[in-house]
């Protein structure tokens, strides 16, 4: 069985809360040695920073009980959902715990799909509406497979697209279509770029009423993955980046004790990935004139593809010398310090023209 996890505050608690009110038992267990112990429970309250389960009462007559020594999971079987707590509290048969910053659930996709950064540009061309009424619309592409795929819009169009209604897509980024393809919206939900700030967007899913042959999957991850591949001889066993769900779950983990520090993080980390636009020339002056120092402290909090481009065409000495800086543990603190001070720096090359962080910026025209 294949699962994925989502690190979204309010679905989590959206799912959460689904199980409490349906009033379903959840299973609850605890390894201990090579056993697993196992209690049934139900879900008592579900806020945005507390989640309390109430365990059976006849956890009270149980030859072993929960102990703080080792993690509980928390799994409810009718929809596959689980979670990990390390921290938790026990009052009588409740069980207290900070809400979950993931929540694993039961990949129901039989396809898999390809996702975009929002950054990354791609778009879809739509057409909505009947008779006379007919209207283009363009919008950004935010996955695509053979079976469907999602966009996001503004907030103040998403009423055009009704869960259920039928539109016409007669063009998406890089694919080669022949003719047009009926869909049918299937869902909609809040879209953010950041959490600063209040989302104004909708991100919405269509299914195609007839399946594609193919999907061709271009993007700035496509070129980065080709130079990974290319420094696959490397023995690089120390920090070199982070997945986006390890990025995710770890602003999460900080944003339960400071929520202000979190949402910088995450805001200071997408500008800094725009350093994966630069061209070639580009990224040797700023190289040689950046502090690298503060470079690999802000890096810590960094996807693994733009690292990967950052080095991959300096020299060897160079490159040992980068990822040994960039192996050094840091507070969130001291990484959100640091990245400041690089998005200070990239701003100002930006104002005098010398970086351009702009999707298009290393296409070559012949």
């Amino acid at each position: 069985m294949k699962m994925w996890s989502t690190h979204r505050k309010d679905l989590i608690k959206d799912k959460l809360l689904h199980v409490m009110n349906s009033g379903d038992s959840v299973t609850v267990w605890q390894n201990r040695g090579t056993e697993k112990i196992k209690f049934s429970a139900k879900f008592l309250e579900v806020t945005d920073s507390t989640t309390t389960i109430h365990l059976e009462d006849g956890y009270t007559n149980a030859d072993y009980q929960l102990t703080k020594d080792n993690p509980i999971f928390i799994h409810y079987a009718k929809e596959d959902y689980l979670f990990k707590k390390e921290a938790f509290k026990t009052d009588g048969l409740n069980v207290i715990m900070k809400t979950p910053v993931e929540l694993m659930m039961r990949e129901r996709r039989t396809v898999e799909r390809f996702s975009f950064k929002y950054q990354d540009y791609k778009n879809v061309s739509l057409k909505i509406g009947k008779d006379e009424d007919i209207e283009s619309v363009s919008c950004v592409l935010k996955d695509l497979s053979v079976n469907g795929l999602s966009f996001v819009i503004h907030e103040q169009e998403a009423d055009k697209f009704l869960k259920g209604s039928t539109v016409y897509v007669t063009a998406i980024s890089d694919q080669n279509l022949s003719t047009g393809i009926l869909a049918t919206i299937c869902y909609s939900a809040k879209y953010s770029v950041s959490s600063e700030k209040r989302s104004e967007l909708v991100l919405m899913g269509l299914k195609f009423n007839d399946s594609l042959e193919s999907v061709i999957f271009k993007s700035i991850n496509t070129v980065i993955s080709k130079k990974q591949l290319k420094q696959k001889g490397l023995d690089v066993s120390t920090f070199n980046g982070l997945s986006e769900e390890e990025l995710e779950k770890v602003i999460r983990k900080i944003s339960e004790d400071n929520l202000a520090l979190a949402n910088n993080i995450r805001e200071q980390s997408e500008n800094i990935d725009r350093l994966r636009y630069m061209t070639l020339d580009m990224k040797r002056s700023f190289l040689l004139e950046v502090n690298l120092d503060l470079l690999a402290a802000s890096l810590r909090l960094a996807s693994k593809e733009l690292i990967y481009d950052l080095i991959s065409e300096v020299t060897d000495t160079m490159r040992e010398e980068f990822l040994f800086k960039l192996d050094q543990p840091k507070s969130p603190s001291a990484i959100n310090k640091a990245q400041d001070e690089i998005v200070k720096f990239i701003r100002m090359k930006e104002k005098a023209g010398e970086l351009v962080l702009d999707p298009t910026s290393f296409e070559v025209l012949v």
